[in-house]
Formats: C-alpha cells, structure tokens, sequence
C-alpha cells in the first residue's frame, strides 16, 4: 500500500484547498514572517504550485505526473482556482504560470527589531479574506473531486490522491460533527494503493503552543477546538512514512502521527507536503 510509482501512465492527484474567508485578515506569526493569515496561504500555495511543476521537469521535457486542483472557499462560494472544471495536468498548469514577483513580509530580526524583507514568489492568485467560510461545502466538492478521479479506469491502481486543506479551522456552515464525518467520507475514497490521504495545515494566531508537524496524540492535548477538530479530520499517516516522519521530527518520536501541522513555519508545512504528497518510490 502507498508504493505505486507517480509515472506518467499512474498520474498522483493533489488537491489543495484554500481558506479565503474574512478571518484570514488576522495576521499571524509564521517564523520570523509576520504576515496575514491569507498571505501566509497564498504563499504556501504558491510555494507548493511551483514545487511540483519542479518534480515534473526532466532534461527533455515536463513530465505529466499529477493532475493538480486548488479549490477556494469564502463567502458562501466554492470556486475552482486553476481551471473551472477542477484538475489541470502539470503541463497546463506550467504553460499558465506567472512571472515571479516580490513581496514585502515583515521579519524579526535577530537582534529584536523588525524590517521588511522581500521574497520572491509565483504568486498563482491574490491573497482574499472575505465573508464566511464554506469548508463543509468545499470538502463535499472534494469528495466528489476524489470519488470521480479514482473511479477513472486509468487512475485506479495510482497512488491515491492527496487533499491538503490550510485553513484557520474556523468553518461555518458546519458544527464539528458534520465536517469529521465529510472528511471521514474523503479518506475513504481510494485507489487499489490505498485511501486517500487528508492532510490539514492549521494557521493560528496562538502562539501558546509550539509549533508541530505529523502531532503525536500528546502533542494535541492541550490544543484549540479547531486545531483538536481538525487533527480528527486529518488521516494518521500510513506506516510507509513513519520513517520519513521520525527523521523529520527527531528524538522521542514515535507513531502513529497525524496528517497536519499547527502554527509551524512555512518550511515545516512543506515538509509535510513533501513528505505527503510523494510516492515513496522514484518518479519514473
């Protein structure tokens, strides 16, 4: 399970799904970054985007190995960022790709003091913070995104598709109960590999717990609401990856994990990502 090489002939799904509703103008601290919280995701994004048309490329070419979707969600609007109809091939998705651009984002200093500091970045969208958050109704879009892609004769022996949710974990058109059971209903959409793997970022502009990747059920313990609610929504990581995680997170970790970070730099939410949203095996 979860060994299927990412070929051209097996393409590996990624959803990303973005929260753009009005509580993202909070800003946060991510590292050094102070920014707010719809920045922070649009970077990450970006980040991501640009990561895997890097995956893809070959001497002789730009390899088709993932049908990518970034599904928005604010206001009471479910939209589709890269392309109306959901997915794009990396292909697509690189011939649409921006020019680079600067951002200015605040850093502290190490000696106390604050600059700002630009970085470079594809930025694929604007940053948004408006109105409520639709996440129940965006998960039911991605359920049915996942049920549709795996149930495709050519996707059936693939590596299952990966949804990777960023979001403050405030959603509003749910209680608790009702967004576990639809994410309960993604991770169990699956290919002959395996489920699907539901994977959350949860930003927070608490700061009185430390930042974590792939959390132990102790690390959790004294957690928020949203970033308790969120971690049942999430899939324990599969066993194929407890020792990517276990590097990664050093001494004294031991499974199982769960899929999400909490108030962790930008680096460390990538490395989840990295971690995954990759077959364990070579892209061929």
């Amino acid at each position: 399970m979860y060994s299927q090489e990412i070929t051209r002939r097996h393409r590996a799904a990624i959803i990303i799904a973005l929260d753009r509703s009005g509580s993202m103008q909070e800003r946060i601290r991510l590292g050094r970054m102070m920014l707010s919280k719809a920045e922070a995701v649009t970077m990450m994004a970006g980040s991501l985007i640009t990561e895997i048309i890097d995956r893809c490329r070959r001497i002789d070419s730009l390899r088709n190995y993932y049908d990518v979707a970034v599904v928005g969600y604010s206001n009471d609007e479910v939209e589709m960022l890269l392309h109306k109809d959901g997915f794009i091939s990396v292909e697509e998705l690189a011939a649409m790709a921006p020019e680079p651009t600067t951002m200015a984002v605040e850093e502290s200093m190490p000696d106390g003091s604050s600059a700002m500091v630009e970085h470079t970045l594809t930025q694929w969208f604007q940053p948004k913070a408006e109105g409520k958050t639709p996440m129940y109704e965006a998960m039911l879009h991605i359920r049915d995104m996942v049920e549709k892609w795996c149930a495709t004769e050519q996707n059936r022996e693939s590596f299952p598709p990966v949804v990777i949710n960023i979001t403050d974990g405030e959603s509003s058109d749910c209680d608790d109960r009702e967004l576990t059971d639809v994410c309960s209903q993604i991770r169990r959409v699956s290919t002959s590999d395996g489920n699907v793997l539901m994977l959350n970022i949860h930003i927070s502009a608490n700061h009185t717990l430390p930042a974590m990747v792939f959390p132990m059920a102790e690390e959790l313990s004294h957690a928020d609401r949203y970033a308790r609610t969120l971690a049942e929504c999430s899939s324990e990581m599969p066993e194929v990856f407890n020792e990517a995680i276990m590097q990664l997170k050093g001494a004294g970790a031991t499974p199982p994990f769960v899929g999400m970070g909490y108030n962790a730099s930008i680096i460390e939410l990538l490395s989840i990502i990295n971690i995954g949203s990759r077959s364990v095996n070579n892209m061929q």
